[in-house]
């Protein structure tokens, strides 16, 4: 009787034993495939690993994060990016903790690759709604609403990364984003009260 055939996991499509080079990757290619992790279509295991890009790409998100808060009302340019960097930090540590303690580290990159391109896209997905705020002055309703959508579908993609990276089911990777999301909360109440009270 031939032996069936073999199926390979999912933990051995994580490539990250040759890094390359940012130019190895083109742009376009990569916004596809972040669009595709938005829609549950990849996962953190088919980002590139290319630790010289992850820092490009946290460059990008500064850039970006500072032009989202300039068209934000009630706070400081500084603040916003203050709050943006508490989240990135909490998000940045409990991703270390949580691979470390499962011995997975040697898919940070790609896994906080992922969760930065998720983020860099949905922002300019908000971008428009943010515009619109600042052109009339304020956030109409409807604004609101579009903007909860799209902070709620960053939620379920990090929970979908989680499931993926730390190898845990889908309940406990929701159950980290929504812990995660708490803790920043608590985190930017306690180091920065005043960016609470404005809100």
């Amino acid at each position: 009787m031939p032996a069936p055939p073999k199926v390979e996991s999912r933990a051995r499509l994580w490539n990250n034993t040759r890094p390359k080079k940012p130019g190895d990757v083109a742009m376009n290619a990569l916004l596809k495939l972040f669009a595709r992790l938005c829609v549950f279509r990849s996962g953190p295991e088919d980002m590139p690993y290319i630790p010289p890009l992850l820092a490009l790409m946290l460059a990008g998100w500064l850039a970006l994060q500072m032009l989202a808060a300039s068209l934000q009302a009630g706070l400081t340019l500084g603040q916003m990016v203050g709050v943006q960097l508490i989240s990135l930090g909490v998000l940045a540590g409990a991703t270390t903790g949580v691979l470390a303690f499962k011995q997975l580290l040697g898919r940070w990159v790609q896994t906080m690759m992922a969760l930065l391109g998720v983020d860099i896209l949905l922002t300019l997905v908000a971008l428009p709604l943010l515009l619109i705020g600042h052109a009339v002055g304020g956030t109409p309703p409807f604004v609101d609403g579009l903007y909860l959508i799209v902070v709620s579908w960053q939620l379920a993609i990090q929970s979908f990364i989680f499931h993926r990276a730390f190898a845990v089911g889908p309940l406990l990777g929701l159950a980290l984003a929504f812990g995660l999301l708490i803790l920043t909360f608590m985190v930017v109440s306690g180091v920065m009260p005043e960016t609470m009270q404005a809100g």
